[in-house]
This record gives structure tokens, C-alpha cells and sequence, in this order.
């Protein structure tokens, strides 16, 4: 099949060629597309301190299923109380837990500082507000030393009153 009349070669030349510039151009934006989308979906390789978060809120952050309608945990993916202010909020839940008091998840959040140093808990806290499709500040570990000393030993927290402190 001939796309171009015999008579018109300068023409056939130059669509050619505007053809191939065209398929190559694509060929590169597809590519930058790609990477860009891959990256943007990958979040970066968790800390081994992540190992025990990963238990009940899964390996993707989008909270382990239990084999009931309930979840262990709820997602991080997305959490309001990951992202929220300097991280002292999610700080708080690590060193005392959440208490269980209704069956929307299978468990308690149990109380985890004391298994965490200070620089542990700061890079999984970043962790986690800087992956997951959450994008909050970095945590330091002198950040988790100051709200060590502020919540060892209180009490277990009861969810209703962290979601109270978003608002």
C-alpha cells in the first residue's frame, strides 16, 4: 500500500523523518514517565527497626489482615496521626500504645519504646512519616529522648482521644 503519490518524494522524506522524530520524542517521554511513577510508588527500603511495625501494619504500610473483617492495625498509609506536626503525636503512640475498646482492629497497639533507642525510633519514625504516601518532617533522636522522658510510663492512650487531637 503506498502512502504517497510517486510525484511528492520530498514529502515521503519528510514525514519520514518527522515520523521518527515524533516515535523517539514519545519514546522518551514514556520512559521519564515511567521512572518517575515507579519511584513515586516505591517507597524507600525500611530500617530494620521497621520490622516490628510491619507486623500488624504490613510490609506496604497498609495495615495486616487478620482472617476477619477487622485489620491488626490500622493503615500508615495516608495516617493522619503519621503526618501530624513534629511527630510527637506518633511518638506518644509508640511509648505507650493504644488501648483496644472497640472491634474496628484485632488487637491493642502495645506500648514499644522500650524495645527502641533513641535513634531507632527516630529513623522509623521518619520512616513512616516520610513514606507511605505521607510526607511529614523527619524526626530526631533528640526529638524521642525529650518525649521518652515525657510519656514512660503513662498509660495506655485510647484512640478517640488521639483523633480528638487532629483537629
Amino acid at each position: 500500500m503506498r502512502l504517497f503519490p510517486p510525484c511528492v518524494p520530498a514529502a515521503k522524506t519528510h514525514l519520514t523523518n518527522l515520523m521518527k522524530s515524533l516515535i523517539a520524542s514519545l519514546a522518551v517521554v514514556t520512559t521519564l514517565l515511567s521512572a518517575s511513577v515507579l519511584q513515586a510508588q516505591a517507597p524507600a527500603t525500611p530500617p530494620a527497626s521497621y520490622m516490628m511495625c510491619m507486623a500488624c501494619h504490613g510490609m506496604d504500610g497498609k495495615g495486616m489482615g487478620a482472617g476477619t473483617p477487622a485489620v491488626m492495625a490500622p493503615p500508615l498509609s495516608g495516617s493522619k496521626l503519621a503526618g501530624f506536626a513534629d511527630g510527637e503525636l506518633m511518638a506518644s503512640i509508640v511509648f505507650t500504645g493504644i488501648e483496644k475498646q472497640d472491634a474496628k482492629f484485632v488487637g491493642i497497639m502495645a506500648p514499644l519504646g522500650a524495645a527502641l533507642n533513641d535513634a531507632q525510633m527516630a529513623e522509623v519514625l521518619t520512616f513512616v512519616r516520610g513514606n507511605f504516601g505521607n510526607n511529614a518532617p523527619a524526626v530526631t533522636a533528640d526529638q524521642v529522648k525529650g518525649w521518652r522522658e515525657k510519656y514512660n510510663g503513662k498509660p495506655m492512650q485510647k484512640r478517640a482521644d488521639l483523633e480528638a487531637k487532629l483537629k
